[in-house]
C-alpha cells in the first residue's frame, strides 16, 4: 500500500511539474514566476514557491484559476491522449455584455502577446480580418450592429434601423481599441481576392433591407475603401505603422480558398490556435499537437500563396486594384438603386 502511495504521489508531482513548466512558457518577459502565481492565487511568494519545487500540491481551483488567465490547454498537461483538445472561449449569444467582455479578452490576448519579442501574429482570412473591421470608429460601429443584430439576435436591435450613435460608443471605443492594439503587434496575413466581399455585401444587404440609408450606405462604402487603402500602405511599406522602426507585415493572396479564418500566434515559446466558429467567435488553445497541426497548414499555405507586400509591386497594385473595383461596383449598385 506505501509503495502504491508513494508511486501515486511521485505521479501527481510529475504533472504538477509539467503543469508549472507550461506555465513558464506562456509568462511574458520579465514576468516572475512565482509573484505571478502569488498574485494569481492570492497567496505567499514563500507559498508560491514551494508548489513550484513541489513540496506543495497545487488544488484543482488553484489550476483552473491559472489556466483561465494563461489558457493552458489541461488536455495536455493532464492527458497523453493526442485525439482530444480543451479550447477555452467566451459566450456570446444574445447579450451586449457577453460581447463587451469578449472584444476585452481579445485587447488582453492582444496586449500580452505584444510583451514577447518577435512574437508574430498569422491570420488565415477567408473575410475581413476582425481587427480590420474596427479600424475606425464608424466602421466598428456597423459591424457591432450587423452581428449584434443578424448573428447574435441581441433583442434591443431586432427592430433598429442602423444610425452612427446607436451602439454604446463605450463598446465601439474598445473595438477600435482592440485594432489599435492589433497594430502594435507583427503579423502574417493570407487573403483571397474575396475576403472583402464579405463585408461589402453586408452593407448592401442591410441598405436593400432598409436597415440602412443611402446616404450611410455609401459612407460605409467609402469607409471599406478606406480600410483597403490602408492595407495597401502597409503592404508597400512592410509595417503597419510609420514610426514602426523595422518590417513587421507580409501580406499573401492565395488563390487557394481558405473555407475557414484562423489565428496562429506566436509568443516566446507559447503558441496558441484561434478557430473561428459562429461568423465571429472564437475557440482557443495552446494545445501543442493541435498548434503543431494548425502551424503546418498556415506554412503550407504561406507557400502555396504570392506575396505581396515589400517589392512585389505589379501583384500588389493587381490585388488591391481588383478590391477598388468590387468597392465601385457596389457604391453604383446603391447609388443607381
Amino acid at each position: 500500500m506505501a509503495g502504491k502511495k508513494a508511486e501515486k504521489t511521485q505521479n501527481l508531482f510529475e504533472v504538477q511539474g509539467h503543469f508549472i513548466t507550461r506555465f513558464k512558457q506562456v509568462l511574458p518577459p520579465g514576468v516572475g514566476l512565482a509573484e505571478e502565481m502569488a498574485d494569481i492565487l492570492d497567496i505567499s511568494i514563500d507559498s508560491a514557491y514551494r508548489r513550484i519545487r513541489g513540496e506543495t500540491e497545487l488544488t484543482l481551483e488553484e489550476i483552473y484559476k491559472i489556466s483561465k488567465k494563461y489558457t493552458i490547454s489541461i488536455d495536455e498537461v493532464f492527458s497523453n491522449r493526442s485525439d482530444t483538445v480543451t479550447f477555452a472561449y467566451t459566450k456570446l449569444t444574445d447579450s451586449v455584455a457577453n460581447f463587451e467582455a469578449y472584444i476585452q479578452r481579445l485587447i488582453g490576448h492582444l496586449k500580452n502577446i505584444a510583451k514577447f519579442p518577435n512574437s508574430r501574429i498569422y491570420y488565415v482570412a477567408e473575410e475581413t480580418p476582425l481587427f480590420y473591421s474596427f479600424f475606425t470608429p464608424k466602421f466598428a460601429e456597423f459591424k457591432l450592429f450587423y452581428w449584434q443584430r443578424s448573428v447574435l439576435n441581441v433583442e434591443a436591435y431586432q427592430q433598429a434601423k442602423f444610425n452612427y450613435g446607436i451602439v454604446p460608443q463605450q463598446l465601439v471605443k474598445l473595438a477600435h481599441d482592440s485594432f489599435k492594439e492589433y497594430s502594435t503587434v507583427a503579423s502574417v496575413e493570407i487573403w483571397t481576392d474575396e475576403t472583402v466581399l464579405t463585408a461589402l455585401r453586408q452593407i448592401k444587404f442591410y441598405y436593400d433591407s432598409g436597415i440602412l440609408s443611402k446616404e450611410i450606405a455609401l459612407d460605409l462604402l467609402e469607409e471599406a475603401r478606406a480600410m483597403i487603402e490602408l492595407v495597401r500602405k502597409n503592404a508597400e511599406t512592410g509595417r503597419k505603422n510609420i514610426s514602426d522602426k523595422t518590417e513587421n507585415f507580409l501580406l499573401y493572396c492565395s488563390e487557394v480558398v481558405l473555407g475557414t479564418n484562423c489565428i496562429y500566434i506566436v509568443a516566446g515559446d507559447a503558441r496558441y490556435s484561434y478557430i473561428t466558429f459562429n461568423t465571429l467567435n472564437s475557440l482557443t488553445t495552446n494545445n501543442p499537437e493541435f498548434c503543431e497541426e494548425t502551424e503546418h497548414w498556415v506554412r503550407n499555405l504561406e507557400k502555396k500563396s504570392t506575396l505581396i507586400s515589400g517589392v512585389s509591386e505589379k501583384q500588389r497594385y493587381q490585388f488591391f486594384n481588383s478590391m477598388f473595383k468590387n468597392v465601385d461596383a457596389f457604391v453604383e449598385k446603391v447609388k443607381n438603386s
